[in-house]
């Protein structure tokens, strides 16, 4: 079943989302199944809970699209490098729109998977991209929240 992404002039995208603490795996399957089929649909490559009023830090990425989703909950940025890259980016609330901004190029991720294990793991390049993206929403952070930061980076 499809669900409705908030966009950006919505207020509520801008609330943030609470850690996952009771772990009803039952709940928590049904909706990250339904997270996936809409990203899917949609044609991205990101999609965090907040962008569908579920206020809980659950974030699905597959940037290769090959439906094989990383699920993460309760997901934090625990390092990341001092080099930035350049790229555009694009998010299901805001569609058809890209902006070209600045990202850590690799970040180590505290997580927990859907088996309520936690993982840390060191991510680069696009999939860090997408992470950092997923993990702002979750923050209340979208990517037009950059447009400054962007006139005088270089």
């Amino acid at each position: 079943m499809l669900l409705k992404i908030i966009k950006i002039n919505d207020k509520r995208i801008r609330i943030k989302s609470c850690n996952l603490i009771k772990f009803n795996k039952i709940k928590i399957l049904f909706l990250i199944k339904r997270m996936i089929y809409t990203m899917y649909e949609k044609k991205g490559i990101g999609i965090s809970s907040n962008q569908i009023l579920y206020n809980c830090k659950v974030i699905i990425i597959d940037t290769k699209k090959k439906n094989k989703p990383l699920i993460m909950i309760n997901s934090f940025i625990k390092k990341k490098n001092t080099f930035h890259t350049l790229s555009s980016e694009g998010c299901l609330s805001l569609p058809k729109l890209f902006i070209s901004l600045p990202r850590y190029e690799k970040i180590l991720i505290n997580f927990i998977n859907i088996y309520n294990i936690k993982k840390t793991k060191i991510f680069n390049n696009i999939t860090s991209r997408c992470i950092q993206h997923e993990i702002d929403h979750s923050l209340g952070r979208i990517i037009s929240d950059y447009i400054n930061i962007i006139i005088f980076y270089e």
